[in-house]
């Protein structure tokens, strides 16, 4: 009898295990698709096969940037693609590039979509939250966009730019020019 309750708590446990570390794999990769006109799509793939409508458990993707310059935005998904290849979505023009989502090499061909949004080339945090289940992630990743061509780069969703070091530098410089040449100004008025 002690056996059996040993074997059943074991079992529940391992139950648990397992889905606890499926919970964290349930979206493999993300890719995106510039329009070409401002705008691009975002895609994330998961593992739980055809879908009919796109999940809403976590509301999209919440996007960060890496810089932290650009609050958090959320992209609502908006749709599903079933049964299509990476490799394919990108040689036909489906997809500009993909990333995985930190879960393995493993590829399902189930994709949601998010609306068009804003945002450029860059490293970006990507996040959908640990809510059940089908676009579900334990943790953020980092996703490195490229081949945006119809966005700046850097610029974040609602069009705003992450400024560059250098950017920033050329900011300074300029502000320290104007504060000198003023500051002359004055001393030869006086």
């Amino acid at each position: 009898m002690k056996f059996l309750k040993k074997l059943a708590l074991a079992a529940g446990i391992g139950g648990l295990a397992l889905t606890a570390s499926a919970a964290n794999a349930h979206l493999v990769s993300f890719g995106w698709k510039d329009q070409g006109n401002g705008t691009v799509v975002l895609w994330g793939e998961h593992w739980h096969g055809d879908q009919t409508v796109a999940s809403t458990a976590n509301g999209g993707i919440h996007i960060t940037d890496t810089s932290g310059t650009i609050p958090t935005f959320t992209a609502q998904w908006s749709g599903v693609l079933n049964n299509r290849d990476r490799d394919d979505m990108l040689a036909d023009g489906t997809l500009d590039g993909w990333d995985l989502a930190g879960n393995g090499p493993t590829e399902y061909m189930d994709w949601f979509y998010t609306v068009p949004l804003v945002i450029g080339n860059g490293t970006w945090s990507f996040f959908t939250g640990t809510n059940c289940c089908i676009d579900t992630m334990g943790n953020p990743v980092i996703v490195t966009l490229t081949g945006i061509t119809s966005v700046p780069p850097g610029t974040g969703p609602g069009g705003t730019n992450v400024p560059t070091p250098a950017a920033l530098s050329l900011l300074g410089l300029g502000l320290l020019s104007m504060g000198y040449a003023l500051r002359r100004r004055k001393q030869q008025l006086l």
